[in-house]
């Protein structure tokens, strides 16, 4: 069966009449508030654990301690050379009252470790190692680096929303006219918490190739052509644009039960024991 008939086929199962179309969130809200908490939660977490450390060591003040010592200190490799240290320092004879942990991460090779214990000349109270003073620019590129990877997630996260709403928009302009039944390739799927799929297709956007995308409930799958789950059907506007992919049971379509009974009827001639040829 050519490709072209069969999209014959398929376009004349659908019902004459005008069919409202509900289509599934193409970003839920729950998941896209749960990921911005938790990219600004990481934005907050890295600036709390490292900058206050960092911002007191940028002082140009320190001399040696002689009455303090480093009691512990812990250093861990990851990545070769991303390297994170707590230090315990001491100060003075009362060792419990006078202990502080100092966090140092940065991006260095070597393998130095804290041996000196340093003082604030203007504010005594105040401690510092001389691995914090000798890494202190490559910590603090490390933490800089660290918040722009962060910011450049958040603002990914903020550019899927928008194509998002506008890609809802479309889906939802689509309700109420006739539809064209079209073929499109699922490019990936994702699990959205807390129980959800997010579901990346591809289409043929007028000699072009358009990428689209919804979430559906993590029980709902697309309406598949072919056993290897690579294709599924879509309905769109004959003039273009996103189409909608279609779950397995046609929820997105007002329709009764002997109209989707219709569809799935031609669907099965004309996609089993087929390879599920592209036809958009």
């Amino acid at each position: 069966m050519s490709a072209r008939s069969t999209i014959a086929d398929l376009a004349d199962a659908l019902p004459r009449r005008p069919v409202v179309v509900r289509p599934p969130q193409t970003i839920g809200p729950t998941a896209a508030f749960g990921l911005f908490a938790l990219l600004f939660g990481l934005v907050a977490l890295v600036l709390w654990w490292l900058g206050p450390d960092l911002a007191r060591d940028w002082r140009n003040d320190w001399i040696a301690a002689p009455d303090a010592r480093v009691e512990a200190a812990h250093c861990r490799s990851r990545l070769l050379v991303f390297r994170a240290c707590d230090v315990t320092v001491a100060d003075g004879p009362d060792a419990a009252a006078g202990k502080r942990t100092l966090w140092y991460a940065f991006i260095d090779a070597s393998r130095a470790e804290p041996t000196a214990p340093l003082r604030s000349r203007s504010d005594p109270a105040l401690l510092s190692t001389d691995l914090g003073l000798g890494k202190l620019i490559a910590r603090s590129l490390t933490l800089a680096l660290a918040v722009a990877m962060l910011a450049l997630c958040i603002a990914a996260v903020g550019r899927m929303i928008q194509q998002g709403l506008r890609m809802a928009r479309a889906l939802r302009s689509l309700s109420g006219q006739r539809l064209a039944p079209v073929v499109v390739e699922i490019e990936r799927n994702n699990f959205v918490p807390p129980r959800r799929r997010l579901w990346v297709f591809l289409y043929d956007d007028q000699g072009r190739r358009g990428r689209a995308f919804i979430e559906l409930p993590s029980r709902q799958r697309p309406l598949f052509t072919d056993a290897s789950e690579k294709r599924a059907l879509a309905l769109r506007n004959p003039q273009g644009g996103a189409p909608l992919l279609l779950d397995a049971s046609l929820t997105c379509l007002d329709l009764t039960s002997a109209e989707k009974e219709a569809f799935y009827t031609v669907c099965r001639a004309v996609f089993v024991g087929q390879d599920g040829a592209d036809t958009t």
